[in-house]
């Protein structure tokens, strides 16, 4: 592979970003330099004057759950499983709202607080101000998965910001108390009218159902319902026992039908048990025949006495007899009576039956009115109970947020350490260095990489290192040891004398340094070999380079036994080196030359500067058709890497010829 092919292929392997900049870092080193010892002077300055910040914390439990106050324990039984996380994060905006902190710069009198106030617009709220100010001094966080909250506040001096601290801590729950109760009582006063109004449509509904009761006659008897349904019970109830006490008489007045006095005596039957006139009737009866049985043993029928007591069984039959008639007309009328009952007592009840079928379409309508009525006085308990709660909770306090740990004046100021602001300062300048001098190198148009070097249209051929001290011999060798065997190939069919120009826009010492080792190279890779320094040019007749007495060092051929002689006329290839900055000179470099070495330092020269010269050295473009035009980057020399030991020179037989 040909030294240009090996160029091209470093360049497409290279992206030149990263390469650019670090470029730019080794051209720029000073700006970098400059702006970091700027900048951490600055940091040194803003440590020096920085004003000390003490930060106090005050830690809040603040529990969405309000206590159990009826019941056993005062935890919830009935809390949900999933806490309602958005409205515990918002308590944080609210320790940070207006109507705290107001209340914090009021009573802390903040709004006069040099601190804060420090640069206010003239003519503006010094209050608000001051809340702006403070607002940006607090700092609010919540504890991972916990109720726990951490109020910091920042001030300089350290027992003002612990009050300050301590102060919104308690003024969040007494203003959390206040908006609690305020709440409670704009709900009471709510439910107060509304309450009104229901006692209002409760009073209606009632006097609307009293109304139409009293209107349809539907009037109720306590638990039974209405008054005729009541009524109605009843008469059936007494037609029932009508009833049954008529077939009795009926059944009565058939046994008293069939009744017979024969002599006195009268059949058993219960109305002649129970009558106290027949009792004693037919006791005198049966006294009388008890008699005329004793004294007819001893008197005859005849006898006066026995005459009086037959007269007095015959009268006591009579009225036996007359006693049973009158019993009988007794049954008869009651008899009478019963029936005459019944059908007054079922006359009413077929008329109470009327009145009960249009009671039932009333009640109908009663019943709407009794359920609109009894909703209403639902709603009514409900918000009553309601508004007896409400009442109780104006007077206690079932929150279980509080201050778990008061804020204390902290013993250091919590501002970062001097050395950390310098050492951050001065890495920022650095970092701001590099970009300006990236920055200023894009502008220009800089190359500052080798890789650039190649987009320029010539391939790189080499990279050297600067001139410096130590050794650079044999890294110069090692690095135009391929441009010299590469020169070797291309020039092998001459049948004259080539000049190989070594020329660099400055860079004196590296040019001559390496036109030296290229020469050398040639030399020892058995080509004759001729150096012309720049000052030697014009005596030798090309150029009009100054004319001093340098001398032309080299040699004509070497010596090879097997091929005898013919190697003594081989042309011999002639390195010169040239400035292209010096007159007018070197523009005579494509006229008199064959090869073309141009010299470049990476961040020394820009693109179109590049391109402008390899356009003058290419002449009508042969040099690049052809592969005899090439770059050497020269670098600067890198004192990290290890140097490698320069080959020891062994002389190489011949003689050198002077110009």
């Amino acid at each position: 592979m040909s030294t240009a092919d090996h160029a091209a292929a470093t360049t497409r392997r290279t992206n030149g970003t990263l390469a650019d900049l670090w470029g730019s870092a080794r051209r720029r080193a000073v700006w970098i330099v400059a702006s970091a010892c700027a900048m951490a002077a600055l940091g040194g300055l803003f440590a020096v004057r920085q004003v000390p910040t003490y930060r106090a914390t005050v830690e809040l439990l603040i529990d969405p759950q309000a206590l159990q106050i009826v019941g056993r324990g005062l935890s919830r039984q009935d809390a949900p499983a999933q806490v309602d996380f958005a409205n515990l994060e918002s308590q944080s905006l609210i320790l940070l709202s207006a109507k705290l902190l107001d209340a914090v710069i009021a009573q802390l009198d903040l709004a006069d607080d040099p601190v804060l106030t420090r640069g206010s617009p003239a003519g503006a709220d010094r209050a608000v101000v001051a809340l702006e100010a403070l607002r940006k001094r607090i700092v609010v966080k919540r504890v991972e998965n916990s109720f726990n909250f951490q109020l910091t506040v920042a001030y300089p001096d350290a027992r003002k910001a612990a009050e300050i601290a301590n102060t919104i801590a308690a003024q969040f729950f007494e203003v959390g108390t206040r908006d609690r109760i305020a709440a409670v009582r704009r709900a009471s006063e709510a439910l107060l009218n509304q309450l009104g109004d229901l006692r209002g449509q409760l009073n209606r509904a009632d006097v609307a159902v009293e109304r139409y009761r009293t209107e349809k006659g539907l009037i109720a008897s306590g638990d039974t319902g209405l008054l005729v349904s009541q009524q109605l019970k009843d008469l059936y109830t007494q037609i029932t026992a009508a009833e049954t006490n008529l077939a009795r008489l009926s059944s009565r007045r058939e046994q008293v039908r069939q009744l017979r006095v024969p002599d006195g005596q009268v059949q058993a039957m219960p109305e002649a048990d129970t009558s106290q006139v027949m009792v004693s009737l037919r006791t005198q009866y049966a006294q009388t025949i008890q008699e005329l049985a004793t004294l007819s043993r001893s008197l005859g029928p005849s006898h006066p006495q026995m005459i009086a007591l037959a007269a007095q069984r015959a009268a006591t039959a009579r009225l036996i007899a007359a006693e049973a008639d009158r019993i009988r007309r007794t049954i008869e009328e009651d008899l009478r009576r019963g029936e005459e009952s019944l059908r007054q007592l079922r006359g009413r009840a077929e008329r109470l039956i009327q009145n009960q079928t249009s009671s039932n379409q009333e009640g109908i309508r009663l019943r709407q009115l009794e359920s609109e009525a009894e909703a209403i006085r639902r709603t009514y308990n409900l918000v009553l109970d309601r508004v007896k709660d409400l009442e109780q909770q104006q007077s206690i306090n079932p929150s279980n947020s509080q201050i778990v740990s008061r804020a204390s004046p902290p013993l250091k100021p919590s501002n970062t350490p001097a050395a950390i602001v310098v050492a951050a300062a001065g890495l920022f300048g650095a970092v701001l260095g590099l970009i300006l001098g990236f920055l200023y190198d894009v502008w220009r148009g800089t190359i500052t990489t080798v890789s650039g070097l190649g987009t320029a249209g010539a391939p790189v051929w080499a990279r050297l290192q600067r001139a410096g001290r130590g050794d650079r011999h044999g890294s110069t060798e090692q690095a135009l040891v391929t441009v010299a065997r590469e020169l070797r190939t291309r020039l092998a069919g001459r049948g004259q004398a080539v000049v190989v120009t070594v020329a660099s826009d400055g860079l004196a010492a590296e040019r001559l340094h390496a036109a030296e080792t290229l020469a050398d190279l040639l030399m020892r890779l058995g080509e004759p070999a001729l150096l012309v320094p720049e000052q030697a040019h014009a005596r030798l007749g090309f150029g009009d380079g100054p004319g001093t007495g340098a001398q032309v060092r080299g040699r004509t051929a070497l010596l090879d036994p097997a091929r005898g002689v013919e190697r003594l006329v081989r042309p011999e290839i002639i390195v010169a080196e040239r400035d292209v900055t010096r007159g007018d000179s070197w523009l005579s470099i494509p006229e008199t030359s064959d090869a073309i070495l141009l010299l470049v330092a990476p961040g020394r020269t820009t693109r179109a500067r590049l391109e402008r010269l390899l356009e003058t050295l290419d002449g009508a473009g042969r040099f690049r058709a052809q592969g005899l035009l090439g770059l050497v980057a020269v670098q600067a020399r890198r004192a990290a890497f290890p140097r490698w030991p320069a080959p020891e020179r062994r002389p190489v037989p011949g003689r050198m010829r002077a110009a």
